[in-house]
């Protein structure tokens, strides 16, 4: 029985030992494709973003046809379709012909645009609600309430954009050798997905070691003190914060920017972090 066990145990090592072997850094070819589709990813992101806001704005002004659910999902002037075709080009020229292909922290163009795409626009409807007009107040009618919606969500945007950043330089960082946090190269997912989750890396969003995060998070919460609530309507009645006022709100608003990014990244790398664990609160 003990040289059964024996024997067992010499197997056991043998596969523990071989799939060592296989974790493996990722190449210089490797790298630059995953970081370029990275920086694409983020790209489209802030362009979808951005047409979100610019949705927004246009929707509440005196006079106008916009509606602003019908914006977001339109994309009227082509500018996020024309960063995803980056993507996908970008995929040809750095990814498609390089021999292996990245076997972690990579999935798609497909996937990471849809992605970026789907975290803004769902971001959105968690500050107004879903559709998102009948969270919104027109200039015309409640000035006040239309110029804290205007104001917020540029806030909210700029939020979601320092972890984002944050996140694509510890990404580079992780997969290069000779650098922190993983000198010897990162050599799989669960590496990366630390450059979201671990405090201890000084370069993760978690640690937020610059402050980018926080300080966006202050502005936030400034913002909605000079702007908002002047008068007893609820501006945020239609999302996921209703009801809440100064730093509840703000924190409210914050855990879904942070439930948002990190779902986006999560897919578009395969990293399987929890992300309502990670954002504090509900992430659907």
């Amino acid at each position: 029985m003990m040289q059964v066990r024996g024997k067992l145990a010499v197997g056991v090592t043998v596969l523990l030992l071989a799939a060592a072997a296989w974790a493996i850094p990722q190449d210089k070819f490797q790298q630059k494709c995953i970081n370029k589709i990275n920086k694409d990813t983020i790209a489209v992101e802030a362009v979808q973003g951005k047409l979100d806001a610019g949705c927004i704005k246009d929707a509440v002004k005196v006079g106008s046809s916009t509606i602003a659910e019908t914006c977001i999902n339109s994309d009227p002037a082509g500018k996020v379709a024309k960063k995803a075709a980056i993507t996908n080009k970008d995929n040809t020229n750095k990814c498609a012909s390089i021999n292996p292909q990245p076997d972690f922290a990579y999935t798609s163009p497909a996937i990471v645009n849809t992605a970026a795409i789907q975290a803004e626009r769902d971001l959105i409807h968690d500050v107004f609600g879903s559709p998102l007009d009948a969270g919104l107040f027109k200039c015309d009618v409640h000035p006040l309430q239309c110029l804290c919606q205007r104001q917020v969500v540029d806030r909210v945007e700029k939020l979601g954009r320092a972890m984002s950043g944050i996140f694509v330089k510890c990404k580079n960082a992780a997969l290069a050798i000779g650098h922190d946090p993983f000198p010897l190269g990162a050599t799989q997912a669960s590496d990366i997905a630390e450059c979201v989750t671990n405090a201890a890396i000084p370069q993760s969003v978690q640690a937020d070691t610059k402050t980018k995060i926080s300080t966006a998070q202050a502005q936030l919460l400034a913002t909605w003190t000079q702007f908002c609530h002047k008068t007893s309507d609820d501006e945020f009645h239609g999302g996921v914060c209703p009801g809440l006022l100064g730093s509840a709100l703000t924190d409210c608003l914050a855990q879904r920017v942070r439930c948002r990014f990190c779902r986006m990244v999560d897919t578009a790398d395969a990293l399987a972090i929890n992300c309502a664990t990670w954002s504090g609160g509900s992430c659907p």
